[in-house]
């Protein structure tokens, strides 16, 4: 009995090893399929060619059989937008409208070779993508054959090199939307194409949009012949010309072993490079290019980071970087009820479509973001990126009315009286003078009320002015670029640039309360001549007036302008301390608090005397400039209130130091 007890021992105890093994094991196989997933992130110094093979395997794992469509939504999900669409209005109200604009697009004839301003063929590329991603998933929603062929056309003319000998890679962005264009077409249309059409849309992909790439990730371009510098950036080229690639790569992948490994490098290569524009959103979602390059990026990003969903089941933890999840808060506080706060080279007119938003909405599960998409305009991506069940309108009221956006290349304040149309609506930039489309507007600020815009951004000139994108020297002589050309202060005048080029604001004080808001920023750097130059804005006595105010000290006794541009009528009472601005029937009044001996101006909206003054610029001749000129001041306060209510001007009294503003429930005592 003793034997046999030490055997069955025995037994359990070999017994025990082999499931101690076998744990161990599986342990170590779910850790080695983590880590394959993930290692991209783990360690960016790994070997290239075997993570591009991972990626790959990723791809035909989750694509058995060559399988499509993979890029932005599976077939699985086409078939819930086919049923939505019969019990949605919003879908039904799109789809209405992209059934009328494929069946134009049938009889329209397919697009030609041509870079409009002799640099460009961008609006080219664009024209192909809206076409063929229409009549794409006209396709995938009728099953009607017509529309697939209609897309081959396009794509077949610009695929031949008889009439697109390339894709202008030396402006590369033409490149990435032309290369979006061709993959999403042989993605969503794959089953209809044969075997020559696939061949042939396939090698133009590889040649003029992969190729060409390649060439710049492994630095071996000729910049001459290829742009090379988005490789690096943090803008919206980078985030644009990688995702655009990507697409092209994800599209193609499995098609042969050499489309492998050319795909799975493009695709190691722009998942690496493509996080320097998206960590530029840290930490609070903003873009220092402002919101219109904003709408540009992030439909790309988003074209990219969906893609990657679709295609590979993960988007190697990019959403998860720092400010992605709150980026769709940007345009929703930037957009005011008269139009959008245009720093830079944007449009004021509001954006006018925002497809992302229902991506964003979907992967951070935020419906605030698709209820804003709501509030925009038809985009043929609407349809695929909008869910039924992603909204929730009550969501939408109980969000701030005050925002900031506090990394030092972005630095906007917002504030508004109300989420109406009507409401008051204010905004202060600080920034980065160098942030690309900026301009020399540290202090800039807008200003909505009574459903109208008072204090206008003037916005961007033609980007084929010479030197315009010289941000050395060139740009600054520009008046839409020049400090002068914005709403804010310029000390001593002259024909250099009138702020510091390198110059960075802070927001060093930002205060949202039920009654009020208000935002300080530290502008001393964007001023040689200037000790200290600060200001700050408020939204304050109940929300009903604005107050602006700048402190200055400066190094010698100096000439300073505080500039405002408005297509307002103008009027002046009370000694001009007191402007009656007017459009359309209703009044806004700007007052002046301090210094005791300033006055308003009406200037017109043009360089100052001793300005560079380049012949080939726009003029601004439907927008007057609100100006106050002091000579001779060494240290100063001034202080501008605005109000629809007259009866507050003359309750208001001289304004606290900006210092002491966090201190204070009421900025204005009365």
């Amino acid at each position: 009995m003793k034997g046999g007890l030490s055997i069955n021992r025995a037994s359990l105890r070999k017994a025990k090893r082999k499931k101690l093994l076998l744990l161990f094991l599986v342990i170590i196989i779910l850790l080695s399929i983590i880590y394959t997933t993930n290692k991209l992130f783990i360690n960016e110094n790994i070997d290239t060619n075997q993570s591009s093979k991972d990626i790959v395997k990723l791809l035909k794992r989750n694509n058995p059989n060559q399988s499509h469509p993979r890029l932005l939504v599976s077939s699985e999900e086409f078939k819930k937008i086919k049923d939505q669409i019969k019990t949605d209005p919003n879908l039904k109200t799109w789809y209405e409208r992209l059934e009328s604009e494929t069946d134009t697009m049938l009889n329209a004839p397919t697009v030609t070779y041509n870079k409009s301003d002799g640099v460009r063929l961008l609006p080219v590329s664009r024209m192909v993508l809206d076409r063929v991603l229409s009549l794409s998933l006209m396709y995938q929603l009728t099953g009607d054959e017509k529309y697939s062929k209609r897309a081959w056309e396009e794509m077949s003319i610009v695929a031949d090199d008889y009439y697109f000998p390339d894709w202008n890679p030396k402006h590369f962005l033409d490149t990435a939307e032309m290369t979006t264009a061709l993959a999403i077409g042989f993605d969503w249309l794959y089953e209809t194409l044969d075997s020559n059409q696939k061949s042939i849309l396939k090698n133009a992909i590889i040649k003029k949009g992969l190729y060409p790439a390649q060439k710049v990730y492994n630095n071996t371009a000729d910049s001459n012949e290829i742009t090379t510098f988005w490789k690096e950036t943090t803008d919206n080229w980078n985030t644009v010309s990688n995702a655009g690639i990507a697409l092209g790569a994800l599209a193609i992948a499995d098609e042969s072993s050499d489309t492998e490994t050319l795909a799975g490098d493009i695709l190691y290569r722009s998942i690496k490079s493509i996080k320097n524009s998206l960590q530029s959103f840290a930490p609070d979602g903003g873009t220092s290019e402002g919101p219109s390059y904003w709408s540009y990026s992030t439909l790309y990003m988003s074209y990219f980071l969906s893609s990657l969903d679709t295609s590979l089941g993960t988007d190697f933890g990019l959403s998860s970087l720092k400010g992605i999840s709150e980026t769709g808060y940007f345009p929703i506080y930037l957009d005011g009820p008269k139009g959008i706060f245009n720093i830079g080279d944007g449009s004021s007119s509001s954006i006018t479509s925002t497809p992302q938003m229902f991506w964003l909405a979907n992967k951070f599960n935020n419906p605030i973001f698709s209820n804003y998409g709501l509030t925009k305009g038809y985009n043929v991506m609407n349809i695929v990126w909008y869910r039924s069940n992603s909204t929730a309108k009550s969501a939408a009221t109980n969000i701030s009315l005050d925002k900031s956006f506090l990394d030092p290349n972005t630095g906007l304040a917002t504030f508004r009286s109300s989420w109406e149309d009507n409401g008051i609506f204010a905004a202060l930039h600080a920034g980065n003078n160098q942030s690309n489309h900026g301009d020399l507007d540290i202090g800039t600020f807008v200003l909505d009320a009574l459903g109208e815009r008072w204090a206008e951004e003037v916005g961007s000139d033609s980007y084929s002015l010479d030197g315009y994108f010289d941000r050395g020297n060139n740009r600054w002589n520009y008046y839409r670029k020049r400090a002068e050309g914005q709403n804010t202060i310029v000390i001593n005048p002259s024909q250099e640039p009138d702020q510091n080029i390198d110059a960075k604001a802070l927001i060093t004080d930002f205060n949202s309360a039920p009654n009020q808001g208000y935002a300080v920023i530290d502008m001393t750097r964007a001023y040689k001549d200037a000790l200290i130059a600060k200001r700050g804005i408020a939204l304050t006595h109940n929300r009903q007036l604005v107050l602006l105010q700048d402190e200055l000290q400066l190094k010698t006794s100096s000439e300073i302008y505080w500039f405002m541009h408005t297509k307002a009528g103008i009027e002046f009472t009370d000694n001009r301390k007191t402007a009656i601005l007017s459009i359309s029937g209703k009044k806004m009044y700007a007052h002046i608090l301090s210094p005791s001996q300033a006055y308003f101006a009406n200037l017109e909206a043009s360089p100052l005397k001793n300005s560079p003054n380049p012949e080939i610029q726009t003029k601004n001749n439907e927008i007057r400039k609100l100006s106050i000129h002091l000579k001779n001041v060494k240290e100063t306060n001034i202080s501008v209130i605005f109000t629809s209510n007259k009866n507050l001007i003359s309750s208001s009294s001289s304004p606290l130091p900006l210092s002491s503003w966090k201190q204070e429930k009421v900025l204005l005592p009365r």
